[in-house]
């Protein structure tokens, strides 16, 4: 066999390791570690308890619970929760999904309402920071109030400048003082008739009271409320009239608009829009007498500009309208008070009354249901019965700015047992438009009717003034009222009866 035999390096190559390996070092005494004190146990103080929550839900209900008894007791109206509100809908790309509110849930005291032509019936929920008192606001829409300024030739309101005049040079300190003294008017107006549509109550162990103008509480006449409290808690049950609410600018009424907050304070918060929350009314509410007609009359469209006009559900056959003041040449606001309806003759079961659908009209109704409506000048200036029907006469005189001249006309309606109206003015005749003189005459069974006065003539220097009469006479023979006219001698239009 044969032998490989190795190298003799390889061989000796244990040995060189061995003799350059270090030698070691001696060994190093272990040193003593001493043993560390265990730091004190140090208690850590308990969270601080999170302050009790002001908020209060608030929700609207079509109508009470059944069975329901003021007592205090809300346990027939179940969850006093509101619903959470809906998720919004898809986010747009590249934005991402907001989450859903949670405010209203995590509210700790509830409220629910109904609202009725009765007037308001309610239950809550109080605790935490809410559970002695809260302030509870009930709010409608203000209608947007016309721009103040002055009144423009063809109509219209120029706005208020307070700084320069037409042609761009500045107006005396003096005007511009009085001029913004004028706008604080109109704000202050402003303000104050909004705050119409809104009102706070106080409910708390003493049941429900009404803050007065002079920030004194008082309770409301009319009003029920039944308290239970609790360790914590509280729960009323409370009814308003419809004397206690706010002003409305709608009819029927759908949508209401709430606040809710603990009572901390003697006196209501005077909360920013964006702290109301808007509520739909299940089922529209209506007051009558007339709630018909009360809808037509807030859905009538506005003649030319804004003309607003609300109503005390208590009280709602009385509107109020806010137009220019008198005398204000359009810089400047007032109410003044107008019935919404009132009857003022009748032919069988037909009835005949003024309406104002934001202006003056005419309404004809059979066992109260509409049959028809039309704008007319005003109240008649006279009615008489005709051959078994209802004649009535109309006389509207005005001045049109236009051309600084005077309008003046006549209208005959006929209305019928079954509620049919026809017009009965026959013909045409040079009518107008009139100097400041004009006048109408009428006998007195109406057979016969007119205006007289001079025409107005524009650029009519050196031209005799032309004195007319126009006259209306009744044909028997086509039961309308047939047209006539004539010149009068005298320049200056006098009275002939």
């Amino acid at each position: 066999m044969r032998t490989r035999r190795l190298p003799a390096l390889l061989l000796l190559a244990p040995f060189f390791a061995a003799a350059c390996r270090p030698t070691p070092s001696p060994a190093t005494p272990r040193a003593e570690i001493a043993t560390l004190p265990k730091p004190p146990v140090v208690a850590v103080p308990p969270a601080a308890a999170p302050m009790p929550s002001p908020l209060v839900s608030v929700k609207t209900q079509a109508r009470v619970p059944e069975g329901f008894v003021l007592d205090g007791d809300v346990a027939e109206w179940g969850s006093l929760v509101p619903p959470p509100p809906p998720r919004p809908s898809g986010p747009a790309r590249g934005e991402s999904t907001p989450p859903p509110s949670t405010s209203v849930m995590d509210a700790p005291s509830h409220v629910a309402l109904v609202l009725s032509s009765a007037g308001v019936t309610l239950a809550a929920e109080l605790e935490e920071g809410s559970k002695d008192a809260i302030w509870l606001g009930l709010g409608f829409a203000a209608p947007e109030l016309p721009p103040i300024g002055y009144f423009q030739r063809g109509g219209g309101v120029m706005p208020l400048n307070c700084d320069t005049d037409m042609g761009g040079e500045p107006l005396p300190a003096d005007v511009q003082k009085a001029c913004h003294e004028t706008l604080a008017r109109h704000d202050a107006f402003t303000a104050g008739y909004e705050a119409r549509f809104a009102r706070f109550f106080r409910l708390d162990r003493g049941g429900l009271s009404v803050i007065g103008e002079d920030g004194k509480g008082r309770l409301v006449e009319g009003a029920k409320a039944a308290v239970k409290g609790g360790e914590g808690r509280l729960t009323i049950e409370a009814t308003l009239p419809t004397s206690a609410l706010p002003r409305a600018s709608s009819a029927p009424i759908d949508s209401i608009r709430l606040f809710a907050r603990a009572a901390d304070a003697p006196r209501p918060p005077a909360p920013a829009d964006e702290e109301w929350v808007w509520r739909e009314i299940p089922e529209p509410v209506s007051y009558e007498p007339f709630a018909n007609l009360r809808a037509l009359a807030f859905q009538a469209p506005e003649p030319i500009g804004p003309v607003p006009m609300s109503y005390q559900p208590g009280d709602p056959l009385e509107l109020e309208v806010i137009g220019y003041a008198r005398g204000s040449d359009g810089t400047a606001l007032e109410p003044t008070r107008q019935g919404l309806y009132s009857p003022i003759s009748a032919i069988g079961d037909v009835e005949i009354g003024e309406l104002f659908l934001r202006r003056p009209a005419l309404a004809i109704l059979r066992k109260g249901e509409i049959v028809d409506t039309l704008q007319t000048y005003g109240a008649p200036t006279g009615i008489v019965r005709r051959n078994k029907e209802l004649h009535m006469f109309f006389y509207d005189q005005y001045t049109s700015t236009d051309i600084w001249a005077e309008s003046a006309d006549w209208r005959v309606i006929s209305v019928k047992p079954s509620g049919e109206y026809t017009e009965l003015l026959e013909g045409s005749v040079e009518n107008g438009p009139w100097a400041k003189d004009v006048e109408e005459f009428h006998s007195t069974r109406f057979d016969r009717f007119g205006i007289r006065g001079t025409l107005w003539r524009q650029d009519a220097e050196g031209e005799a003034p032309r004195a007319v009469e126009i006259t209306w006479r009744y044909d028997a023979t086509t039961g309308m009222y047939r047209p006539s006219s004539r010149a009068l001698r005298a320049t200056k239009a006098k009275k002939a009866r």
